[in-house]
């Protein structure tokens, strides 16, 4: 923001700031100010003025810091999102999702996945499918190692983190929970 070149007398009238104007003529001259004739004051208003002029803003435009500030962080968030995919396909999702149409997957197909078994032991699974069902998702998968605990066939997608994790330094964690019980 611009140095205030006015301030505002007790009464509310908007008048020059001399002290500011006479520290800026030290500035600039390297002497003080013999004998203010106001004309340099009013050079300085003239210029910022036409400056102001030259934006072609009407003072409604004019957006505090504060709000600009606030509008390029949203913007930059944005510009971020989009860096995934495109605005609108961000619209899409969000419509979907607030409609109740977005289901957010625990994995995808080809993922592995690590059961914590009954013996103490994690084997691995492949997911070949996941499948939206009455109930929730349900979770195909294919044995990679170890043996089959809970279900040939796959899982119901609310048992990972729980009883199957997306990671195998999960599934460890939570075997050793397990076996100090």
């Amino acid at each position: 923001m611009n140095e205030r070149l006015t301030k505002r007398d007790t009464d509310g009238q908007a008048m020059m700031d001399c002290e500011k104007c006479k520290a800026d003529w030290t500035g600039k001259h390297g002497k003080p100010m013999a004998d203010c004739t106001a004309l340099y004051c009013r050079n300085r208003l003239k210029d910022r003025l036409a400056a102001y002029e030259d934006s072609e803003c009407a003072p409604e435009e004019v957006l505090p810091k504060d709000k600009a500030d606030e509008i390029a962080l949203k913007l930059m968030r944005l510009a971020d999102l989009e860096s995934l995919c495109s605005y609108t396909r961000l619209r899409e999702l969000a419509e979907a999702d607030k409609d109740g149409r977005v289901v957010v997957l625990p994995c995808k197909v080809g993922d592995r996945l690590y059961e914590v078994t009954g013996r103490k032991t994690i084997s691995v699974y492949k997911v070949k499918a996941i499948r939206v069902e009455l109930f929730g998702l349900f979770i195909e998968w294919d044995i990679v190692e170890g043996f089959v605990w809970q279900s040939l066939a796959g899982i119901n997608a609310g048992e990972i983190g729980k009883t199957v994790f997306l990671t195998r330094e999960e599934a460890e964690k939570a075997l050793k929970e397990v076996e100090q019980k």
